[in-house]
């Protein structure tokens, strides 16, 4: 941004050496010089104008994007955290290489197969499989 910077100063300084010269040599030029030199004057100032605007805009996108990463940044972590920490009731996905896996290395799987699903059955048991439920007929007809 510091050479955009510049440009824009540079700019600003030559525009105002030629309002300057302008001043200075009005008795000097014609008349019909005079007026070119003020319209390539009033030109080069919108164009100066027209560049401001952009470079706000470009430093205004540029601040967003910035905010934007952060945001992206947080949220990479907190995935990262959610990744490494899964509880252990909750169920793993298969990846797409043990599937793909040759046939020789099935008898391994298998004997880490029915270890995991010890580990299942023992953190399922606390949970409730199935509930039946009463109507509040048989609800009112329960002795107390």
């Amino acid at each position: 941004m510091g050479d955009l910077e510049e440009i824009i100063q540079h700019f600003q300084d030559k525009l105002s050496s030629l309002q300057c010269m302008l001043d200075l040599s009005a008795t000097d030029l014609p008349k019909q010089k005079i007026k070119k030199l003020g319209q390539e004057i009033l030109e080069l100032d919108r164009i100066l104008e027209e560049f401001e605007k952009c470079v706000d805009h470009q430093k205004e996108h540029l601040k967003q994007l910035k905010e934007l990463e952060k945001l992206f940044q947080n949220d990479l972590e907190t995935v990262q955290h959610m990744k490494d920490n899964i509880a252990a009731h909750i169920p793993r996905k298969k990846s797409a290489d043990k599937e793909n896996r040759p046939a020789l290395n099935q008898n391994t799987a298998a004997d880490v197969q029915p270890t995991q699903a010890e580990n299942v059955k023992k953190t399922r048991r606390s949970f409730v499989k199935e509930m039946e439920c009463i109507t509040l007929q048989e609800y009112e007809s329960i002795p107390q």
